[in-house]
């Protein structure tokens, strides 16, 4: 080959190469930005989808401020960071926990309905199936009812034991094993002048209507002063989930 033309072939050559590049420099920005998204150092995280997710629903803002282009996904979460996502939860209403205090609410599928509290001192277990709490629900559809009840239970003469159980639309209490066993319950059982807590978590399938939700008790052992600090009912309807077989 004569010098001439092999001179030709590298400048052109030359040129190809120069051309590549170029070529290859204004591609690769555009490719770390839409690999990287709202923060670079999410994109290897199974994360990343949720993280910018985050981020456009404004509820997080980044771990390097001024920049605030990373995320640090990998970092602990400490408890002011945790107040911040908080408020900004809340803040931009982001997530709709409906209405308190039996409101309706604008999304029925999470929302608190009722909650009640008896008195701090309630009267001594009278040795039969009491009422302690009752609240009235009104649901929009049919779902469940998801239903807590607390209370204390306390003997100031001897040790104490009581029956608690939760029942829905039969407002009288009756302590047969399908009404105990309905939706749920719990044993409480105090020595002499001590409090102990007692929970009570179940869930009951209703129609849309009105509902009673009950918390009864009844006395099993004591000296006539077995008695209840502060019985608390809560409901809460939702319009999915499900409830086990029993």
């Amino acid at each position: 080959m004569d010098l001439h033309l092999s001179r030709h072939i590298s400048r052109r050559g030359l040129r190809i190469g120069v051309m590549l590049i170029v070529v290859a420099a204004m591609i690769a920005p555009v490719a770390v930005l839409a690999a990287g998204g709202s923060f670079t150092d999410d994109d290897t995280s199974i994360f990343e989808a949720d993280i910018e997710w985050l981020q456009g629903a404004g509820v997080t803002a980044g771990c390097n401020p001024p920049a605030n282009d990373h995320f640090c996904p990998d970092d602990p979460v400490t408890r002011g960071q945790m107040a911040a996502f908080m408020r900004r939860l809340s803040a931009n209403q982001v997530v709709d926990a409906g209405a308190l205090g039996g409101e309706t609410a604008d999304h029925f599928e999470n929302a608190v309905w009722a909650n009640d509290v008896g008195g701090l001192l309630a009267d001594p277990f009278d040795g039969s199936n009491q009422e302690w709490v009752q609240l009235t629900v009104e649901t929009t559809a049919a779902g469940f009812l998801l239903i807590n009840a607390t209370t204390s239970l306390y003997d100031s003469t001897s040790a104490g034991s009581a029956l608690f159980w939760i029942q829905v639309d039969v407002p009288a209490c009756s302590n047969v094993p399908d009404q105990i066993q309905s939706v749920g319950y719990s044993y409480g059982y105090v020595p002499e002048d001590y409090r102990q807590s007692v929970a009570i978590t179940g869930a009951a399938v209703v129609d849309a209507g009105t509902h009673t939700v009950t918390l009864c008790g009844r006395s099993s052992t004591g000296g006539g002063d077995t008695r209840l600090y502060g019985p608390s009912l809560t409901a809460m309807f939702t319009a999915t989930g499900s409830v086990p077989a029993s």
